[in-house]
């Protein structure tokens, strides 16, 4: 039991007496008093004194975002998922895949798929303004239960794997030179990693991702960091927290690269599969020029990837291209006034 310092007494005998508000804590000293219905009383007393810091305890606590869903089939789990915040503000979660524990259960992969996730988007505490889903290219259940839901396409992924990249690049003195302008990620250069990396995202990925500095700095480790050159960052590797068992890592390169700093690129992504532990690549399928020059590293694609998104920012843009797209005619209808344009009379009362 903690003690209260500053109300307790020593005497004389050596015997101390502390003096403490009646906790939870108290239960076993409740036990040898005799008297039952003071023991009652007591006891009641020591739940709602607990209790009443329990609420201060509960109010102060910041709302967890991280939760698993279950789906429950008689006294068995059967299936679950993890959601997740993706950012330090928490307005962006990520589910995961829901994953099948028993397959012989009455519902269907895709039945379980749809329960999870709606069950998910449906927790009224989780005040979000984003819902990110990744899914396999050929997972069409995943897909197709996403969409039933409201999400939409955002764009595709492509992982990369760099077994044999070790077999197509040869060594290059002035690469090796260059190369030692690889920097870890740290707060004399964070500000300049994520002006580069807001640059090079659509608006759309920029305001539903909505990271800051202490979102790129948690995703530091031994193999991420940035290839800076001449004050200039050229690239970013940045350990990817969509997936969270996962050694994967995404790439970022400038919109307008400069063929020149090829041979420094090629050289610092060989140091990347080189070391520990076995990760692989990510991209954006729209990077054409990027995935074009992976191919010519002899990277191999392992897995395709559509990334699908709930969010308001989205609708929104839905509304405005139909906005966009209407013909003139109906929007000339909409100016023209239905009935008669001029006020009608005020009726006046006649004796």
């Amino acid at each position: 039991m903690k003690k209260d310092a500053s109300n307790s007494f020593q005497f004389k005998k050596g015997m101390e007496v502390t003096f403490e508000e009646l906790h939870i804590r108290h239960i076993n000293l409740l036990i040898d008093i005799k008297n039952k219905e003071l023991n009652n009383w007591f006891l009641k007393m020591a739940i709602i004194n607990t209790f009443d810091d329990l609420k201060i305890f509960l109010n102060n606590l910041k709302k967890n975002k991280n939760k698993c869903v279950i789906a429950i089939s008689g006294k068995e789990i059967i299936g679950y998922l993890n959601i997740f915040p993706l950012n330090k503000k928490e307005t962006c979660l990520k589910i995961s895949k829901p994953m099948l524990i028993k397959s012989n259960c009455s519902l269907t992969e895709k039945q379980l798929t749809l329960g999870l996730i709606k069950k998910s988007i449906s927790i009224t505490d989780l005040k979000t303004s984003s819902w990110i889903i990744n899914a396999d290219i050929n997972n069409i259940d995943l897909i197709s239960t996403s969409r039933e839901l409201g999400f939409q396409p955002l764009g595709e992924v492509i992982l990369w794997d760099g077994f044999d990249i070790n077999k197509s690049i040869k060594k290059n003195i002035q690469s090796y030179a260059l190369i030692n302008e690889f920097q870890n990620i740290n707060k004399q250069n964070i500000l300049k990693i994520v002006n580069f990396i807001r640059s090079n995202q659509s608006p759309l990925i920029r305001n539903i991702l909505d990271f800051d500095q202490e979102d790129i700095l948690k995703r530091d480790n031994s193999k991420s960091g940035a290839l800076i050159y001449e004050n200039s960052v050229l690239c970013t590797i940045l350990k990817d927290i969509n997936h969270q068992n996962e050694e994967i890592y995404t790439l970022t390169t400038s919109r307008y690269w400069d063929k020149r700093f090829n041979s420094i690129l090629k050289e610092f992504i060989k140091r990347f599969f080189q070391k520990s532990p076995v990760s692989n690549l990510k991209t954006y399928k729209d990077n054409s020029q990027l995935n074009t020059f992976l191919e010519e590293c002899n990277l191999k694609e392992k897995n395709h990837e559509i990334i699908l998104i709930r969010n308001t920012i989205v609708k929104n843009e839905a509304k405005q291209v139909n906005k966009i797209n209407q013909s003139l005619e109906s929007i000339f209808e909409k100016l023209n006034p239905q009935g008669n344009p001029y006020p009608s009379p005020f009726p006046l009362k006649t004796k």
